[in-house]
């Protein structure tokens, strides 16, 4: 058999050391299936994540408390109502006293996440109108029936 093939008994295949690792096929018992773990544990539901974050009681009081409050409300709209609280707090602040480059900091930090927030939106528009347009092509029925049901929620809104 020549190189370009993938014949697992070929010494020229890609994966001529496939049944050898595996003990060639031999059973549980061969020496390639030796290379497996012989037991596993994993613990389950120990902590949770949040992005790179893992809460576990370690580094909260209440692991359990805290996973059931950010499946309410995440941390980002936790964190997006502190921001906008201390942004209403700036605004409020004298205008003739001079304001620290920590409160400059945090008001641009709000509106780049505002861009963000709205790239994002653009985002997700261009892709309903795309899937739409595909819904149309491929399954007209479909379409009609939620650009109806939409009609029918914009006519609700505007009276």
């Amino acid at each position: 058999m020549d190189q370009g093939t993938a014949d697992s008994k070929s010494p020229y295949s890609p994966l001529w050391w496939w049944p050898s690792l595996w003990g060639g096929g031999q059973g549980w018992n061969s020496p390639g299936v030796a290379l497996a773990p012989q037991s596993l544990s994993q613990p389950i539901q120990p902590g949770w994540t949040f992005g790179n974050v893992i809460v576990t009681e370690n580094n909260s009081g209440s692991p359990d408390t805290e996973r059931d409050i950010v499946a309410q409300e995440s941390y980002g709209r936790q964190l997006g109502r502190v921001t906008d609280a201390v942004a209403a707090l700036i605004e409020e602040r004298p205008k003739q006293l001079p304001r620290p480059k920590a409160l400059d900091d945090l008001l641009a930090l709000r509106d780049k996440i505002e861009k963000i927030k709205s790239r994002s939106a653009a985002s997700r528009l261009d892709r309903i109108e795309s899937d739409l347009a595909r819904l149309k092509a491929e399954r007209p029925e479909d379409y009609r029936r939620i650009a109806s049901a939409m009609a029918r929620e914009v006519a609700t809104m505007r009276s």
